[in-house]
Protein backbone atom coordinates (compact mmCIF):
# COMPACT_ATOMS: atom_id res chain seq x y z
CA UNK A 1 0.00 0.00 0.00
CA UNK A 2 2.64 2.75 0.82
CA UNK A 3 4.81 1.89 -1.81
CA UNK A 4 1.93 2.34 -4.14
CA UNK A 5 1.21 5.52 -2.75
CA UNK A 6 4.53 6.68 -2.31
CA UNK A 7 7.31 4.69 -4.29
CA UNK A 8 6.00 3.34 -7.64
CA UNK A 9 3.70 5.19 -10.14
CA UNK A 10 0.99 5.96 -10.18
CA UNK A 11 1.71 7.28 -6.86
CA UNK A 12 -1.69 7.00 -5.68
CA UNK A 13 -3.42 5.77 -2.46
CA UNK A 14 -5.09 2.46 -3.79
CA UNK A 15 -7.78 0.93 -1.66
CA UNK A 16 -8.38 -1.86 -3.82
CA UNK A 17 -4.45 -2.58 -3.38
CA UNK A 18 -4.66 -1.79 0.16
CA UNK A 19 -7.62 -4.73 0.08
CA UNK A 20 -5.55 -6.92 -2.21
CA UNK A 21 -2.38 -7.04 0.37
CA UNK A 22 -4.71 -7.91 3.40
CA UNK A 23 -5.54 -10.56 1.44
CA UNK A 24 -1.93 -11.26 0.00
CA UNK A 25 -1.22 -11.68 4.05
CA UNK A 26 -3.76 -14.10 4.52
CA UNK A 27 -3.55 -16.22 1.72
CA UNK A 28 0.50 -16.53 2.23
CA UNK A 29 -0.12 -17.92 5.36
CA UNK A 30 -2.79 -20.10 5.46
CA UNK A 31 -0.41 -23.30 3.42
CA UNK A 32 1.57 -23.02 6.92
CA UNK A 33 -0.70 -22.20 9.63
CA UNK A 34 -0.52 -25.07 11.89
CA UNK A 35 3.39 -25.52 11.28
CA UNK A 36 4.88 -22.43 12.15
CA UNK A 37 5.25 -19.74 15.14
CA UNK A 38 3.05 -16.70 15.49
CA UNK A 39 5.89 -14.62 14.79
CA UNK A 40 6.64 -16.38 11.37
CA UNK A 41 3.14 -16.78 10.86
CA UNK A 42 4.04 -12.07 10.89
CA UNK A 43 7.03 -12.62 8.43
CA UNK A 44 5.27 -14.68 6.26
CA UNK A 45 2.35 -12.90 5.76
CA UNK A 46 4.62 -9.28 5.21
CA UNK A 47 6.75 -11.08 2.80
CA UNK A 48 3.27 -12.06 0.73
CA UNK A 49 2.40 -8.44 0.53
CA UNK A 50 6.03 -7.38 -1.26
CA UNK A 51 5.23 -11.01 -3.79
CA UNK A 52 1.65 -9.28 -3.75
CA UNK A 53 3.09 -6.67 -5.42
CA UNK A 54 5.94 -7.29 -7.44
CA UNK A 55 3.82 -9.86 -9.25
CA UNK A 56 0.83 -7.17 -9.93
CA UNK A 57 3.37 -5.00 -11.38
CA UNK A 58 4.78 -7.54 -13.59
CA UNK A 59 1.09 -8.47 -14.44
CA UNK A 60 0.64 -4.83 -15.09
CA UNK A 61 3.82 -4.82 -17.40
CA UNK A 62 2.96 -7.70 -19.11
CA UNK A 63 -0.27 -6.03 -19.81
CA UNK A 64 -2.05 -8.92 -18.66
CA UNK A 65 -5.71 -8.45 -18.13
CA UNK A 66 -6.27 -8.83 -14.19
CA UNK A 67 -8.90 -6.42 -13.02
CA UNK A 68 -9.01 -7.56 -8.92
CA UNK A 69 -5.02 -8.93 -8.94
CA UNK A 70 -6.61 -12.12 -8.46
CA UNK A 71 -3.51 -14.01 -10.06
CA UNK A 72 -0.90 -11.74 -7.89
CA UNK A 73 -3.24 -12.75 -4.93
CA UNK A 74 -3.63 -16.20 -4.89
CA UNK A 75 -1.18 -17.56 -7.39
CA UNK A 76 1.47 -15.38 -6.33
CA UNK A 77 0.89 -15.44 -2.57
CA UNK A 78 -0.37 -19.22 -2.60
CA UNK A 79 2.98 -20.28 -4.41
CA UNK A 80 4.90 -18.17 -1.61
CA UNK A 81 2.58 -19.69 1.01
CA UNK A 82 3.87 -23.10 0.25
CA UNK A 83 7.45 -22.47 -0.12
CA UNK A 84 7.51 -20.99 2.95
CA UNK A 85 6.15 -23.99 5.07
CA UNK A 86 9.52 -25.21 3.72
CA UNK A 87 11.77 -22.55 4.97
CA UNK A 88 9.91 -21.89 9.17
CA UNK A 89 8.75 -23.86 11.37
CA UNK A 90 10.82 -25.91 13.92
CA UNK A 91 10.75 -28.94 14.72
CA UNK A 92 11.26 -28.80 18.18
CA UNK A 93 8.16 -27.03 19.30
CA UNK A 94 6.13 -29.69 18.43
CA UNK A 95 3.59 -28.25 15.69
CA UNK A 96 4.55 -30.03 12.58
CA UNK A 97 7.12 -28.01 11.54
CA UNK A 98 10.90 -28.68 9.81
CA UNK A 99 11.79 -26.12 7.93
CA UNK A 100 15.45 -25.69 6.47
CA UNK A 101 16.15 -22.46 8.89
CA UNK A 102 16.11 -25.08 11.79
CA UNK A 103 18.05 -27.58 9.97
CA UNK A 104 14.88 -29.43 8.65
CA UNK A 105 14.26 -30.63 5.09
CA UNK A 106 10.82 -29.58 4.15
CA UNK A 107 11.72 -27.11 1.38
CA UNK A 108 12.60 -30.02 -0.75
CA UNK A 109 9.03 -31.94 -0.34
CA UNK A 110 7.65 -27.62 -0.76
CA UNK A 111 9.17 -27.60 -3.88
CA UNK A 112 7.91 -30.81 -5.09
CA UNK A 113 4.59 -30.29 -4.59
Amino acid sequence: FMLRAFVFPPRLLDVGAFCNGILAGLVSITAGCAAVEPWEAIIIGLLGGFVYQGISMLMKKLKVDDVVDAVAVHAGCGLWGILAVGFFGNPDEGIGGNGVFYGGDQLGTQIFA
